[in-house]
């Protein structure tokens, strides 16, 4: 791979972070099917919905040598970002996203998905995901991608999952110039 397509393979990938991470403009301009109703305040993420966008996103980034979705904080993030952040057409199509998964448990499996166990609730989730991805569903697109910037967000995420280094290879103060070959123009 030539080092001009391995920087723009970064570049479009810094792209599709920042969108994810701040992009309000560009998540509203998708188009998005607004499935939950909307309340005078837009719709709530209560207790029991909370519950269900817990286990939704440990289902997505489970725990297993490094900690999964709950522990490193995302349902608060995601419930922050609809709070704080998301449009009113935004947080009822990504609310949408968690009744969605809800009534495919009941259909599926003829119990909720709170109440049923992690390999029924992968189950799930695949056949939402498959589904979602086959009819284009941008605001399960986007309900991913909130997710996974919550969990790479977070401490746990960036220093756990990811490997940090501040300052990548070794630090050498003084080196002969025939070395490097050229000075750095900066």
């Amino acid at each position: 791979m030539s080092e001009t397509a391995s920087k723009v393979d970064r570049r479009a990938i810094l792209l599709g972070v920042l969108c994810l991470a701040g992009g309000v403009t560009a998540l509203t301009r998708m188009s998005t099917r607004v499935v939950a109703a909307v309340g005078a305040n837009g719709p709530e993420l209560d207790g029991e919905r909370f519950a269900l966008l817990e286990q939704v996103a440990e289902t997505l980034i489970p725990t297993t040598d490094t900690p999964g979705a709950i522990a490193s904080g995302v349902p608060e993030f995601v419930r922050m970002m609809l709070n704080d952040w998301a449009s009113d057409e935004t947080r009822a199509a990504l609310l949408g996203v968690l009744d969605g998964i809800e009534s495919k448990a009941w259909n599926k499996h003829g119990r909720g998905f709170l109440e049923l166990p992690a390999d029924r609730r992968l189950e799930v989730i695949r056949i939402v995901d498959e589904e979602a991805f086959a009819r284009q569903d941008g605001a399960w697109r986007k309900f991913k991608g909130l997710v996974l910037v919550g969990y790479y967000h977070s401490e746990i995420g960036a220093t756990q999952e990811l490997r940090f280094e501040l300052v990548p290879g070794a630090w050498r103060s003084c080196l002969p110039l025939v070395e490097v070959g050229r000075a750095s123009a900066v």
